[in-house]
């Protein structure tokens, strides 16, 4: 059964759901604004999901694990699974999710992911913490994709501003998959202006962007989101096409499949290979501005 924890600095009261160890809001303690999307089921009916063991889509929804062909759906099980909370205390909730007979089922590894969230300030940490348990090289990747509410619901009055001139070079998806395909937005520059035409081709997906510190930004106002994501090699920004209610950053260690893919796992890009026994954890870092 699903249950909410809040955490709180100073400043922000971060909200999370056990059910895929989904952050839900963050709230600005002083103005009373909320930074995180709603949910709106006719809209987008989830706020953060994180995504784990894959990130993105599979080439026919199928990978194959040890010469075996499993079935997997967009982004992996996580977001629907249900974590336990570990340690909770007034600025941090630790939650984890265990592998069991489901998941091995789909993904033939023994394993323990936790799902760290701390607030400091106007600062939310999130660390993700992968165990394996099992006797046989893992493989996984795993990413976030916070939804973030637009005040005054106007996408061209927003930008994402780089901490580096960048070379924005963007890789094309169709149908949620890479064709091979991409498109240069812009040269040498730090900032890129949203508008709607941006997102009739899916999720803008960048592989080798030189910041690893971008900025959702209002024009002619204080509102900042900023995002830290130094740990992950692929960002991604993605809105529902028309919309202009919310705009997802999308920090990843992990990718989905080209359209002609068909091999292992462990022969997907961005894949991470974790030893038996062995850990790893990556960080990412949001910084809250309101108007």
């Amino acid at each position: 059964m699903e249950t909410q924890y809040s955490i709180q600095s100073s400043k922000l009261k971060v909200i999370i759901n056990t059910h895929g160890a989904e952050m839900i809001s963050v709230l600005d303690k002083q103005t009373g604004f909320e930074f995180m999307w709603n949910g709106n089921p006719e809209i987008w009916n989830r706020h953060a999901p994180v995504l784990f063991p894959i990130v993105g889509k599979l080439n026919q929804n199928r990978i194959t694990i040890e010469g075996k062909i499993v079935e997997m759906s967009q982004h992996g099980f996580a977001r629907d699974c249900e974590f336990e909370a570990i340690e909770v205390y007034e600025d941090l909730l630790k939650s984890m999710l265990v592998s069991d007979d489901v998941s091995l089922s789909k993904y033939p590894y023994q394993f323990k992911f936790f799902i760290t969230y701390q607030v400091f300030e106007n600062v939310l940490e999130t660390t993700y913490t992968i165990l394996n348990e099992d006797v046989k090289t893992m493989y996984f990747s795993v990413g976030a994709h916070p939804g973030f509410m637009l005040p005054e619901a106007n996408l061209e009055n927003y930008y994402i501003e780089f901490s580096d001139k960048e070379n924005l070079e963007r890789h094309l998806l169709k149908d949620g998959l890479f064709t091979g395909e991409s498109e240069l937005l812009s040269s040498n520059q730090k900032q890129l202006n949203l508008n709607h035409e941006l997102f009739e081709k899916d999720a803008i997906v960048f592989k080798k962007l030189a910041s690893k510190t971008l900025s959702l930004k209002k024009v002619n106002s204080n509102y900042c989101i900023q995002l830290d994501f130094d740990q992950f090699p692929f960002m991604g920004i993605w809105t529902k096409a028309g919309q202009e209610n919310f705009i997802c950053l999308e920090p990843w260690l992990g990718i989905a499949d080209g359209c002609n893919f068909n091999s292992d796992i462990s022969q997907k890009e961005g894949i991470v290979a974790l030893e038996p026994g062995s850990d790893v954890s990556f960080s990412y870092k949001l910084t809250f501005s309101a108007d």
